[in-house]
C-alpha cells in the first residue's frame, strides 16, 4: 500500500486563456494535518475543486491510496471519503442541523422510502457530541454562530464517512477562542486517522497544526517543507516570489490639525463613555479583544447606529450623523470588516462598484454618462493596484485581497477626510496585506485621517501612530506607538 492516501501528479486546469493549475504536484500522507499556502489567485481553489470533483483537470493524474481515480463530479468524490469545509460555509439556515448533515444522503427505509427521522436526529447528535458541540441537530442551523456552523459542516463530512477532509480558511471569521476549538477538533479527527488539508492565510493555523506545509504560487507547485524546517522568512519568498524586506510600510508623518474628535460617546447595550481624536496624516489604531465593541463605535461614527449620548466634531464643528449618506457628504468613508456582505455588490462589475457611492458624480438629468465612470474606475483601480482582466470584471471574480483593493478604491473615488478601515487585512495573503498597508501610508502623507480596527498586534503595532485599546465597550488605554507593545496592550484588553 502506498505510503500517501493522496496524491496529484502532473496536475492542469485551463480556463480560456488562463492556466489555474500548471502541472502541479501533492501528496497527503494518513492520518496526517497538511497546510497549504500562496497567495490569493495562486490556484487553491481551483486545486479544491479538483480534488471534490467540481472541476475534471486537462492533464495529471490523482491517486487515492495508491489506486489511480477518475472523478467525474462532486458525488463520485463524496463516495470515494473526500469532503471540504469552505470558510463561508454554505448551508440551508432554515432547516435543522440534522437535516444539513444528511442533505444528499438522506436516512431512507428501504420498503417505505420515507426519511428515518429519529435515526436521522440520534446519528447527528453522536457526531456532534463526538465533536464537543453545546448544541443539538434539532437546532435550526441559521441562529449558530459561523463556528457552530463549521462543527456541523464537519459533521456532515464525518457522517459521509470521509477519511480526506480540506479546510478552507477555516479560521478566517473565527475569534481566537474558536480557532482553538476548531484546532482541537482536527487534532481529534487527525488521531482518529482522518487526513486533513488545512488552507490558510495565517501562519499560526499552520505552525498550531500541520507538520509539512506545501506552497502554491502563481498556479504553480512551488515546494513543500516540514512545518518546524522552514521559517516565515522563507516562506514569505515562497508564496510571492520576493522577499518582502517591510510588511509594515509605514512612513513618519508630521500630523497635522484634529479632524475628528469623539466625546463622551454611548450606546446603550454596546459601549459607553468612548473618547479619542484623530489628526490629518495620522492613523489611529483601534484594539481589543472580541466583544469590545470597536466595530460598534466606527458603526455609530459612519451612522449605521445612531448614538444615545457624546458628541461627534468634524474639524473642530459638532456634527450630526443620522446616515452613511450624512457621514459620507461630509467626508467620512467607511471599509466595512465583511467585504462580500456589506462592501461590494458581487455580481456587479468593479467599475459598478468603485462609483456607487457618488453615482451622481457620473449622472445628469438622469442619465449615466459611462465614459467618464470608466475613466474614474480605471483610474483608480491602477492607483490600488486592482489585478483584473478589466474594470467590467464581475467583482465575485476578484481574489479576497483585490476585492478589498477594490472596496478602499471605492471610497477614494469620494470626496473624504476621515477613512475607517474596519480588518482591512482580514483574510488577504501577505502580499495583498503588504499592498494595503503602503496604500494606507500613502493616505495619510496625503493628509487622510486613518482609523484602522484590527485584532492582529503586529498590524496595529507596525502601523498605527497611536493607539486606543478597549475591552467591552469602554476605553482602557490611549497609548503612542512607542511606549506600546503586544504585552501592554493586551494587559489594557483584560484589564477588569
Amino acid at each position: 500500500m502506498s505510503d500517501f492516501v493522496l496524491e496529484l501528479k502532473g496536475i492542469t486546469k485551463i480556463f480560456p486563456g488562463v492556466k489555474a493549475l500548471d502541472n502541479v504536484e501533492f501528496r497527503l500522507r494518513r492520518g496526517q494535518i497538511h497546510a497549504i499556502m500562496g497567495e490569493n489567485g495562486a490556484g487553491k481553489s481551483t486545486f479544491i475543486k479538483i480534488i471534490t470533483g467540481v472541476l475534471i483537470p486537462e492533464e495529471g493524474e490523482i491517486y487515492l491510496d495508491g489506486s489511480k481515480i477518475n472523478m467525474k463530479n462532486p458525488k463520485d468524490a463524496q463516495k470515494l471519503g473526500i469532503a471540504a469545509i469552505y470558510q463561508h460555509v454554505t448551508c440551508y439556515p432554515d432547516l435543522s442541523v440534522a437535516e444539513n448533515i444528511f442533505m444528499g444522503h438522506e436516512k431512507i427505509h428501504k420498503v417505505t422510502k420515507r426519511i428515518m427521522w429519529k435515526q436521522m436526529y440520534e446519528e447527528a447528535n453522536k457526531l456532534l457530541k463526538e465533536l464537543g458541540a453545546e448544541f443539538n441537530s434539532k437546532t435550526l442551523m441559521g441562529s449558530l454562530s459561523v463556528a457552530k456552523q463549521q462543527i456541523v459542516e464537519i459533521a456532515k463530512a464525518l457522517s459521509s464517512n470521509a477519511k480526506i477532509i480540506i479546510m478552507d480558511e477555516p479560521t478566517a471569521a473565527l475569534t481566537k477562542k474558536e480557532s482553538e476549538e476548531l484546532y482541537k477538533i482536527a487534532e481529534k479527527l487527525r488521531d482518529n486517522g482522518v487526513s486533513i488539508i488545512f488552507i490558510s492565510h495565517r501562519f499560526e493555523d499552520m505552525y498550531r497544526l500541520a507538520t509539512e506545509v506545501t506552497v502554491f504560487r502563481d498556479s504553480k507547485y512551488i515546494g513543500t517543507w516540514k512545518v518546524d524546517g522552514i521559517s516565515n522568512e522563507d516562506l514569505i519568498v515562497a508564496m510571492v516570489g520576493r522577499e518582502i524586506t517591510q510588511l509594515f510600510p509605514k512612513k513618519e508623518v508630521k500630523m497635522g490639525k484634529e479632524l475628528l474628535r469623539v466625546e463622551g460617546l454611548s450606546k446603550d447595550g454596546f459601549f459607553k463613555d468612548v473618547s479619542f481624536n484623530l489628526h490629518k496624516g495620522e492613523i489611529l489604531g483601534l484594539t481589543g479583544l472580541v466583544g469590545a465593541s470597536r466595530t460598534e463605535v466606527c458603526q455609530t461614527i459612519f451612522g449605521i447606529m445612531q448614538k444615545d449620548e457624546g458628541k461627534i466634531f468634524l474639524e473642530g464643528k459638532e456634527i450630526t450623523v443620522k446616515e452613511p449618506m450624512d457621514a459620507m457628504n461630509l467626508g467620512i468613508g467607511y471599509l466595512p470588516e465583511d467585504r462580500q456582505k456589506q462592501g461590494l455588490v458581487l455580481q456587479w462589475g468593479l467599475d459598478k462598484n468603485i462609483t456607487l457611492p457618488t453615482i451622481t458624480k457620473y449622472s445628469k438629468n438622469g442619465w449615466l454618462d459611462n465614459n467618464k465612470e470608466s475613466e474614474v474606475s480605471k483610474m483608480l483601480c491602477e492607483k490600488v493596484d486592482v489585478k483584473a482582466t478589466s474594470i467590467f470584471d464581475l467583482a465575485s471574480s476578484l481574489s479576497g485581497g483585490n476585492q478589498q483593493k477594490i472596496v478602499v478604491a471605492k471610497l477614494l473615488a469620494a470626496d473624504l477626510k476621515v477613512i475607517i478601515l474596519d480588518e482591512p487585512t482580514k483574510g488577504v495573503d501577505v502580499g495583498a496585506k503588504s499592498a494595503i498597508y503602503e496604500i494606507m501610508s500613502d493616505l495619510a502623507c496625503k493628509g487622510y485621517g486613518i482609523i484602522m480596527v484590527s485584532s492582529e498586534m503586529p498590524e496595529i503595532l507596525g502601523m498605527s501612530d497611536n493607539i486606543i485599546v478597549m475591552r467591552e465597550g469602554r476605553v482602557t488605554a490611549s497609548l503612542d506607538r512607542k511606549e506600546a507593545s503586544q504585552e501592554v496592550i493586551l494587559e489594557y484588553a483584560m484589564a477588569k
